[in-house]
């Protein structure tokens, strides 16, 4: 259970990182960008974008999981490794594929850091949309 709470720890944290590092470029890139003239096809390209990168972010961290799942042959290969760290993340849990007894807690240590990270995406998603809200002509300031 030390092994599970340990290397869980350093999933989770290289998970946060990967996911700091991401959000921050995103951040400082939208910071860099002067838009002089914008449209509903611009913002939802903008979304779009912002989107994708999440997405890459949250399969890039899914992989991590998936690799050490394959590493300490928690799961028999890299595709089965990939799909149950993909559904596990996602907190879908389809019950198909179960990690041995001894990695269980592992597991719902992953569950609980993928809900954290898509709600994160979510509200940095958010943060944009109200951003672009707030900075479109006739907009007006929040009540």
């Amino acid at each position: 259970m030390l092994l599970q709470l340990f290397a869980g720890s350093a999933l989770v944290t290289l998970t946060v990182a990967i996911h700091s590092v991401v959000l921050g470029w995103m951040m400082w890139r939208l910071q860099q960008a002067t838009v002089i003239s914008r449209s509903v096809l611009s913002d939802a390209w903008l979304l779009g974008r912002i989107a994708i990168v999440c997405v890459l972010a949250h399969l890039s961290e899914i992989t991590a999981w998936a690799t050490f799942y394959w590493w300490w042959e928690v799961m028999p290969d890299p595709e089965i490794a990939a799909y149950f760290s993909a559904v596990t993340y996602a907190t879908i849990g389809y019950g198909d594929v179960t990690p041995p007894n001894g990695w269980r807690l592992l597991a719902a240590m992953e569950g609980l850091t993928g809900i954290l990270m898509c709600a994160w995406s979510g509200g940095f998603f958010f943060a944009v949309v109200r951003s672009l809200r707030e900075s479109s002509p006739g907009a007006k300031p929040p009540a």
